[in-house]
């Protein structure tokens, strides 16, 4: 009767080795291989102005706001603001096209959850808006505030401000 054929332990050990190891090699190279992806632009104009809030009776007041515009042809979800990468206000706010929404500065929270935007007391230099487009991926929209925005930045008549152009960042891995 003939001896079964049985594996060595370095046998084993150089097989499942291999069996670990050759997968995860496979997907690195996949992985260092293939073009960074970059983030489409949102379709958003931004301004700031002083908007009353709350009821019609006694709790209404003037507050200054940030008023974002959907400039495109679709609608616009799941919206949230960055302030200064620091301050941020998230929801799920869906704007229509040409559809505007106001966001009192006050309602801004920092990351951690714990301090709001201090009013008057912190300028605002960098907006930034994500959004989800009507494709379903993520848009974003950088705006670096300049002195004269900072100057006119709750005059009513002051213009709509455009996202900057830039070539689309790569998507971090």
């Amino acid at each position: 009767m003939p001896q079964p054929r049985t594996v060595s332990r370095i046998q084993l050990a150089i097989l499942m080795f291999t069996l670990i190891a050759g997968p995860i090699a496979c997907g690195l190279v996949l992985y260092s291989m293939s073009p960074k992806l970059g983030e489409p632009p949102l379709p958003a104009l931004i301004k700031f102005q002083s908007e009353w809030i709350g009821d019609e009776g006694t709790n209404r007041r003037l507050v200054p706001c940030i008023v974002i515009k959907n400039d495109s042809a679709g609608e616009l979800g799941k919206l949230s603001v960055g302030l200064n990468e620091q301050f941020y206000s998230t929801g799920n706010r869906v704007l229509q096209a040409g559809e505007q929404a106001s966001i009192p500065l006050e309602s801004f929270i920092a990351r951690n959850g714990s301090v709001r935007f201090p009013v008057g007391l912190r300028v605002i230099e960098q907006v930034t808006v994500f959004g989800q487009l009507p494709s379903g991926a993520r848009g974003i929209s950088e705006y670096s505030l300049t002195e004269k925005d900072s100057a006119s930045m709750f005059d009513k008549s002051a213009d709509w401000l455009t996202p900057q152009t830039r070539e689309p960042q790569p998507v971090s891995r």
